[in-house]
């Protein structure tokens, strides 16, 4: 019943797209234009409009076709940093963070996910409009469809607002079908836009400061304690600088950031920044037991 249900969010989210990037073209633009499709001013209008909607597919179906992330069977720790104290540890224990229901240990930044039913790379959430986890593997791609989906709508709404207001909008008078399809077009892209426009700025901060939504709540909470006086600082282990941040994320080159490519490293490790206390390529504390151990009020 889940891969059902799955399946069905992702091809309601097909169906949405291509409502509104086809049926804007058939029945707003081309009828303005008396479907004359040797008229250049046409495929000056279109052409962009379309390279959008194909980075947008692609980049969609590399978000649900991207495995986010999978710890290696038999994966652990490196024993000699956990003796250290370089490697991520449980606030409870004090040992390495394990995953009761996978039977296996969890790379630093690695969740369990209930849908997925298996740990996850630098898990950041389970989107069930692609039905799949968001993860190390795969959230470059997500951050790529979420521009092209706000570029593309943006582009949408002017193009059939040009073709609709504009003293030219049409070369003759507008059907009722015509008119019934650019009010749905309306209806469907200004929610979209705003929606994903508010997530989409939501991810930008995460990519720029190098975090999860699962660490975002972790520091939420950690922000509280000390609101609390129950810690006194703290200090994120994995804001490396805000071109570093990206450039983790979207690729070393700016040049190909919006061109799909596999994720930046293993996903087993992750580089902290300089002052953190541990070596700048090996994996820290978890976030609450770092902050208990640098930071904890006498009781």
């Amino acid at each position: 019943m889940g891969k059902l249900l799955g399946r069905l969010w992702v091809g309601a989210t097909l169906v949405l797209i291509s409502f509104i990037g086809i049926s804007s073209q058939l029945f707003v633009v081309l009828p303005s234009y008396r479907y004359d499709w040797r008229d250049p001013d046409l495929w000056r209008l279109l052409a962009p409009f379309n390279v959008l909607l194909a980075f947008l597919y692609l980049n969609y179906a590399l978000t649900v076709g991207t495995d986010p992330g999978r710890v290696p069977l038999g994966w652990e720790p490196d024993w000699r940093q956990f003796e250290s104290g370089e490697v991520e540890v449980k606030k409870q224990t004090g040992g390495p963070r394990f995953c009761r229901t996978c039977r296996a240990y969890k790379p630093p930044r690695a969740h369990h996910c209930r849908q997925c039913q298996r740990c996850v790379l630098k898990m950041d959430h389970h989107c069930p409009w692609v039905n799949n986890c968001v993860g190390h593997g795969n959230y470059g791609h997500f951050c790529r469809f979420l521009f092209f989906v706000d570029v593309a709508c943006a582009y949408h709404l002017w193009m059939i607002s040009t073709r609709a207001f504009h003293s030219l909008a049409f070369s003759v008078d507008p059907s009722t079908f015509q008119i019934v399809m650019l009010v749905l077009n309306y209806t469907a892209c200004v929610p979209v836009i705003i929606a994903v426009g508010v997530f989409s700025l939501y991810h930008l901060w995460s990519v720029c400061v190098n975090t999860t939504t699962i660490e975002g709540w972790e520091k939420d909470k950690v922000a509280t304690l000390r609101r609390r006086g129950k810690i006194r600082e703290y200090r994120y282990p994995y804001h490396l600088g805000y071109l570093a941040n990206i450039r983790s994320v979207l690729g070393r080159n700016p040049l190909l950031w919006l061109w799909p490519q596999r994720a930046v490293g293993d996903g087993l490790s992750y580089p902290v920044a300089v002052g953190t206390g541990e070596s700048r390529f090996r994996p820290p504390l978890s976030l609450s037991d770092r902050y208990r151990r640098s930071s904890a009020v006498d009781e």
